[in-house]
C-alpha cells in the first residue's frame, strides 16, 4: 500500500498530539510506503532522521485552511499526489480543505457540526455559525470515507451530512505514545490540590467559568491550584486577577504531558463540546480521578469513571471539587473506575493499526 497520511492542517490540540502519537507508532509497525505531509508543529515533535526508509516526508510551511496560501498549497498537494499515486490519502483530522483524485479517507474532529442540538452551538454568535457552515461545507466534499472516536459520533455525523454508516469507521481514542510505560499510584496528599486542564485555549474548553468557581472556592475558605497549558497572551487576558489559584505551564509538547499528570490531584475538564478528549483516557491511564461536564459527550467516553458538574454553574462545580477534595472514597473509587473503563479505549499502537487496517479495507472495497 502506498498512502499518504496528511498533517499539514494541524496545529494545536488534541489532533496535533495524537497524529504524533500515529507516526511514531507507524514508524515501529508500518511495512508499506508512506508519504507523510506535515508542518512545523509536526516537525517539532518528532525527528524525521530516525524513520526508516519507506517512510518520505514533505514538508509545508502553510495550511490549506490559510485562504491566501490555498491555491498555492493546493496545487504542490495534487502535484505531489500525481507523482506518488497513492493508493489512499488519510489526511488525520480534516477539514483538509483539500479534495484529492485518490481516495480521500478523513478524520472527524468538529463538535459543532454533530452536537448542533446543544444549547451552547444553538447560541454561537452569527460569525461562528457562518465558520461551522463553512467547515460543514468543506467536511462532506472532501471526504469519500471518516473514522470517528465514538458510536455517538458515528450516528450523529451519518444523519446530520447524510453519509451512509458503512462509509464510517470507528477508532476509540485513547492515550498516546508518550503514556505507554507510565504507571502511577495514587496521588500523595499535599496541603494545596491541583486540577490540571491540559488544552489549547479554545472557548468551547470553557476556561471562562475558572475565574467564577476560584469566588466560589473563596467563600468555602478552599484553596487550590488550577493547571493550564494555554499561550501566555491567553492566560494574561483571561487570569490577569487570579495568578495565585491559576498555575499556566504554557503549550506542552507529548512527551511533557505526563509529569503535569504526576503533578496533579485530579483532572478538570469543563468543555461545552468535545468529540473525545484525550485527556479522559491519560486521566485513567495516570490514575488521577476525573472532574467534567454532564452532558452527554462525557458520559459517552467517561461512564461512571468520571465525577460530573453543570459547566455552567460555578457554584456546582466548586461543590464538585469541595468534594473531590473531601472523599477520599469517593476519590479512588472514581480512579478504579476509570482504570476499568480504560481497558475499552484503544492504546496508541491499537490506533495506527486500525487506522492501517481501515485503509486497506477501504481499498479492497474500491476495487
Amino acid at each position: 500500500m502506498k498512502l499518504i497520511v496528511n498533517t499539514v492542517n494541524l496545529k494545536l490540540g488534541g489532533a496535533l498530539q495524537r497524529s504524533i502519537s500515529f507516526l511514531n507508532e507507524l514508524k515501529i509497525i508500518g511495512k508499506d510506503e508512506y508519504y507523510i505531509f506535515y508542518s512545523d508543529e509536526v516537525k517539532n515533535q518528532i525527528n524525521v532522521e530516525s524513520f526508516p526508509s519507506n517512510f518520505k516526508f514533505y514538508f509545508f510551511k502553510y495550511s490549506p485552511a490559510s485562504l491566501i496560501k490555498r491555491k498555492q498549497i493546493i496545487s504542490y498537494f495534487n502535484k505531489l499526489e500525481q507523482e506518488i499515486n497513492p493508493d489512499i490519502v488519510f489526511s488525520f483530522v480534516g477539514p483538509a480543505y483539500w479534495r484529492p483524485k485518490s481516495i480521500h479517507l478523513v478524520g472527524f474532529g468538529i463538535p459543532h457540526i454533530v452536537y448542533n442540538d446543544y444549547l451552547y452551538v444553538k447560541k454561537l454568535p452569527l460569525k461562528s455559525k457562518l465558520e461551522m457552515l463553512y467547515k460543514k461545507f468543506w467536511t462532506k466534499y472532501e471526504a469519500d470515507y471518516f473514522v470517528v472516536q465514538t458510536e455517538d459520533v458515528k450516528i450523529r455525523l451519518s444523519k446530520v451530512l447524510n453519509i451512509p454508516l458503512e462509509k464510517i469507521f470507528l477508532v476509540p481514542n485513547g492515550y498516546g505514545y508518550q503514556y505507554k510505560d507510565k504507571n502511577l499510584n495514587l496521588f500523595q496528599d499535599t496541603k494545596v490540590k491541583g486540577f490540571l486542564l491540559l488544552s489549547t485555549y479554545r472557548p468551547n474548553k470553557n476556561f471562562e467559568i475558572i475565574n467564577d468557581v476560584i469566588n466560589q472556592l473563596k467563600k468555602m475558605n478552599i484553596k487550590v491550584e488550577f493547571h493550564v497549558t494555554i499561550n501566555n497572551s491567553d492566560y494574561n487576558k483571561l487570569f490577569s486577577k487570579n495568578k495565585s489559584w491559576v498555575i499556566n505551564h504554557g503549550p506542552v509538547k507529548n512527551n511533557d504531558c505526563p509529569q503535569l499528570y504526576a503533578v496533579s490531584y485530579a483532572m478538570f475538564l469543563p468543555s461545552h463540546l468535545e468529540c473525545f478528549s484525550a485527556s479522559y483516557a491519560e486521566a485513567m491511564k495516570m490514575k488521577r480521578p476525573i472532574l467534567t461536564s454532564d452532558l452527554s459527550f462525557a458520559h459517552t467516553v467517561c461512564g461512571d469513571a468520571a465525577l460530573y458538574f453543570n459547566n455552567n454553574d460555578p457554584t456546582d462545580i466548586a461543590k464538585k471539587i469541595k468534594l473531590i477534595i473531601e472523599d477520599k472514597e469517593l476519590y479512588n473509587k472514581l480512579v478504579e473506575c476509570g482504570t476499568e473503563r480504560l481497558k475499552t479505549f484503544f492504546d496508541s499502537k491499537q490506533q495506527a493499526m486500525s487506522y492501517i487496517k481501515i485503509c486497506n479495507k477501504i481499498i479492497e472495497m474500491s476495487k
